[in-house]
């Protein structure tokens, strides 16, 4: 009766901990100053605690310029313990790639912290920021103490390039036209030949075409080619080289291309499927979560195109 009683103290005591815990941050050294922190891929649920966005440390001088804050104040401390592994120095920026709440939620955690996203971005943060909490609440079950929407403080104008120096490091932010978003933001560093591109690209799952324009993605895609790319970190999956970037604009250009053949020819939405490589996007990662509403978006974008 008594071992009964300890067994049942353990699993009280240690059995919530265990629960609380976040997926493991993969942390994968791209050169001396620049690393990858990597996390799953799922989309937001209870069982990774939000946790499933793929940050960037960039170690300066005097402090770290982190690329995207993850989706909530705890995610964003359990890529902080990460990061202290390989340094001490704080966070004194960070850049942010885009509104979807898995990538900035987390900046309730870097308090006094210089802020950078583009206009969109920004815009939609302040519009929404409260109803993305609630969002990413209902989707893993947190009451997300601490956690509030920030707005970046520095903004960079739609369709441009800005060469600036943060902490000792040179760098281009680059605002393209509406890709994954409105607002996407992509970070270049040109002397580690180093891209954090948010969710433009994404490595081996589905990628989300909701709130995007797939026929401009398509020419952003091409036009991040163009930059001498040796290491690239998407939004979500493993980092990327130049070959997979490649490999990602064939694919989405294909899937634009399979609609819009169909929709020119009087063809129905459902017949998408049908035509479709289906094989080389059902080998992806949330294929059932994404393909539908992937094919009705560019359907509808189409549609609109051809009015």
């Amino acid at each position: 009766m008594r071992r009964l009683f300890v067994l049942l103290v353990v699993l009280l005591t240690f059995g919530g901990a265990i629960a609380d815990t976040f997926p493991e941050v993969k942390v994968q050294k791209i050169n001396d100053r620049v690393y990858a922190l990597l996390g799953p891929t799922d989309a937001p649920n209870k069982e990774n605690r939000g946790y499933m966005t793929n940050s960037l440390a960039i170690i300066g001088q005097e402090g770290v310029i982190l690329v995207d804050a993850g989706s909530h104040k705890a995610v964003a401390e359990h890529i902080l313990t990460s990061l202290r592994t390989v340094t001490a120095k704080p966070v004194t920026h960070v850049l942010i790639t885009h509104h979807h709440p898995d990538h900035h939620l987390g900046l309730a955690a870097f308090p006094g912290t210089n802020v950078i996203s583009t206009e969109a971005c920004a815009k939609e943060i302040r519009v929404r920021g409260r109803s993305m909490v609630n969002w990413m609440k209902s989707r893993t079950g947190l009451s997300l103490a601490g956690t509030h929407p920030v707005i970046p403080q520095m903004v960079i104008t739609a369709k441009s390039r800005q060469a600036i120096e943060l902490e000792g490091v040179r760098m281009e932010l680059i605002a393209s036209e509406t890709a994954h978003t409105s607002g996407d933001m992509v970070v270049w560093l040109p002397d580690d030949g180093v891209l954090a591109a948010g969710d433009i690209l994404v490595h081996a799952i589905n990628p989300n075409f909701a709130d995007g324009n797939l026929k401009q993605w398509i020419g952003v895609v091409e036009d991040l080619l163009k930059l001498p790319l040796k290491t690239v970190m998407p939004g979500h999956g493993p980092l990327m080289d130049r070959q997979d970037v490649l490999e990602f604009g064939r694919l989405i250009a294909s899937f634009y291309k399979t609609v819009e053949s169909i929709y020119k020819a009087g063809g129905a939405e459902s017949d998408v499927r049908k035509k479709l490589d289906m094989a080389r996007w059902e080998k992806l990662g949330r294929f059932q979560e994404m393909m539908g509403h992937n094919i009705s978006t560019v359907w509808r974008q189409i549609e609109t195109d051809n009015f």
